[in-house]
Order: C-alpha cells, then structure tokens, then sequence
C-alpha cells in the first residue's frame, strides 16, 4: 500500500491552498494542579466543527510534538474524508515537559527516577479530559494512542484503568526490564470483571534496531496470548515485516480496525 506519499499530499493540502497559509490546529495549556506544571496540549477541530452543531469522538495522541501532529492530521483526514472509514473526530496532541517520568510506572535499569504515570493519568483524567469537554462538543467516546516508551504508558493506562477510553492504540511498546511487572499487573487485570467492551491495538515492526533479538516481539506476543482471552477486550497485534521502529501505518491501521469492530 503506496500510502505514505499520499499522506504527504494531504498534510500539504490542509496546510497550504493557493498560497494561503491555513490554521489547522491552535495550541492552548492548563496550569495543572496535579503535575505543579503548565502543560501544553495542540488540538485540531473537525473540518464542520463549526458549521455543525455535532459532537465528535476524541483522539487523545502522546508525544505530541509538531511532527507526530501533521502525521496524525493527515491520517485522520484520509480516513474521514477520502476513505470514508471513519468518523471526523477532534484531535488532542499532548506535548512533553518530562517525557521518562510521566511515562513510566515503575523503575528500570535504565529509568531510576521517581515514576509518574500515575500522576499524569490523574492529570489526564482529572485535569485535560474535563477541559477538553467543556471547551468542545465531545462524545462519549475516546481514544488513546502512544508510541514507543508512551506505549509503554498505554499499556498501564489499559490495565489499570481499562475504562477510561475506549480503544488504547500501542506502537512500538514493549516491556523493557519490566516485563514480571507488567504480567503482575496483567494478572490483577484478568481477574477483574470487564463490563464495558475495549479495543487494544498494538503495532510493532519487525526491523525494530531495539529488538535486535525479538525479545520484545516474544513479550508483545504472549501478552496478547493472555489480553484477548478476556471477555469484552478486544485485542489485536499488527507486525509489520519491513518496518522498524514505530511503522508509520500504526495509527492508520489502527483507526481502520477499530471502527471495522464498531
């Protein structure tokens, strides 16, 4: 599938026609309570938004820096408007300040710091989702993407808090010097009763350079063994033979997925 030039185009075409530069997201930030920092957040706003008197699901990306921004623009405007797969939803890209610790739940060889998930989930929960639907027509529907360590944080978002969204979209996660963590909590979440129906979407590319020895495709394998038994979940891992890492079609495929099961 020849999709990346094409997403290119599109990324242009919103951004630019005949010369004018066109707004196609504004930046805004919430001084947070919980965090004792301001933290930024750019969202970009359906294409009728304002001629219409509709509400829209929310897409709610980590890691949202510019480049991460006009990648997941421009999926979301082929999957709406050219595909016709999905619908136009508004798009919440959270940015950084302290990237390790507001991704990791629990300490690593390589992250010793004090970990932060927790608090930046009550940031989001608390904080950012309350904002964004009082400032915006929204549904009830959410959904959550990360990629690479914000998939790690994904990952615990699903287990500990299954309920908050209703897909959790992971690319390129895994479970570095953390997996007996991750499989404890994997076992608290299985034994816990699921009402509400979630979808968890996990990509990975095979050419990865962190998984030189396919450790974490063996992990990311046998955690969807034991995620999609559950009644209610529904659990689906995408490998990607000739990609590395973070594939570029994650989100695409993802999205495409996902409302394929609604």
């Amino acid at each position: 599938m020849k999709t990346l030039p094409l997403l290119l185009f599109m990324i242009l075409l919103t951004s630019v026609v005949s010369g004018q530069e066109i707004n196609i997201g504004f930046k805004d930030s919430i001084e947070s309570k919980v965090l004792n920092e301001n933290r930024k957040f750019i969202v970009k706003l359906p294409r009728d938004y304002n001629a219409s008197e509709r509400s829209y699901p929310v897409l709610y990306r980590l890691d949202g820096d510019m480049d991460v921004y006009t990648e997941t623009v421009g999926t979301i405007n082929r999957l709406v408007h050219m595909d016709e797969l999905i619908p136009d939803m508004i798009i919440v890209m959270i940015g950084n300040t302290n990237r390790n610790r507001d991704m990791m739940p629990v300490n690593t060889s390589y992250f010793t710091s004090d970990p932060g998930a927790d608090n930046f989930i009550a940031f989001i929960e608390s904080e950012l989702i309350p904002h964004i639907n009082n400032s915006y027509r929204t549904t009830s529907e959410k959904l959550l993407c990360g990629q690479s360590i914000s998939a790690i944080f994904t990952f615990y978002y699903f287990l500990t808090h299954t309920d908050s969204f209703n897909s959790y979209i992971a690319c390129s996660g895994g479970f570095p010097d953390c997996e007996d963590y991750f499989i404890d909590l994997t076992d608290q979440f299985l034994e816990t009763e699921q009402v509400k129906p979630t979808c968890l979407y996990m990509t990975q590319g095979l050419k990865d350079f962190l998984d030189p020895d396919g450790v974490i495709k063996k992990q990311l394998y046998d955690f969807t063994q034991r995620i999609e038994s559950k009644e209610n979940i529904v659990c689906k891992m995408k490998s990607y033979e000739d990609e590395g890492h973070v594939p570029f079609q994650s989100l695409y495929d993802a999205l495409r997925f996902i409302y394929s099961e609604n």
